[in-house]
């Protein structure tokens, strides 16, 4: 059982959430390493690289919002496992396009098993209506947070727009 972290009066948005993903990203790498042996970020991979066959290095770190080091890691990882494979660029020999194998594909399959009992049980305390508000208003506030948030941020700064 995880201890929730405690906090001053200024529990601001971020701060939970950040608490919420944590607690929850940490209990699921529990569950997939033991049942599939692959941890979250690792899964996040394999998922992109399954549904875009042929994505680039650069295009799997924009994607993934993960640093270029970490993304590095654990896609050597997944090609060490066989998981995934990599196919140097025609183009640009500096580029290479990444691909599941059928091992990768079957793993996501059974990690796919996993993940919907996962959220299933992390939705648990919510009835329909509040988890169907709760998955809307992720989704808007991430359109935001990617979108107008940051340039009006930037404005409200002085610092000039991004384009």
């Amino acid at each position: 059982m995880l201890n929730k972290p405690k906090a001053g009066p200024e529990r601001y948005l971020t701060y939970r959430l950040d608490v919420l993903s944590t607690g929850a990203i940490r209990m699921a790498n529990e569950v997939y390493a033991a049942r599939c042996g692959l941890a979250v970020r690792e899964l996040r991979i394999l998922r992109l690289i399954d549904d875009n066959p042929g994505i680039t290095f650069s295009d799997l770190t924009e994607e993934t919002k993960f640093e270029r080091s970490l993304a590095s890691r654990l896609l050597n990882g997944l090609l060490r496992e066989g998981l995934v494979e990599r196919e140097n660029s025609t183009a640009d020999a500096r580029v290479f396009h990444l691909r599941t194998t059928e091992a990768g594909r079957e793993r996501r399959r059974l990690a796919a098993a996993i993940g919907q009992k996962l959220e299933a049980h992390l939705l648990r305390p919510l009835n329909k209506p509040q988890r169907a508000g709760l998955l809307e208003a992720i989704e808007i506030l991430t359109e935001w947070v990617y979108g107008d948030f940051a340039r009006e941020l930037d404005l409200d700064a002085g610092n000039k727009p991004k384009t």
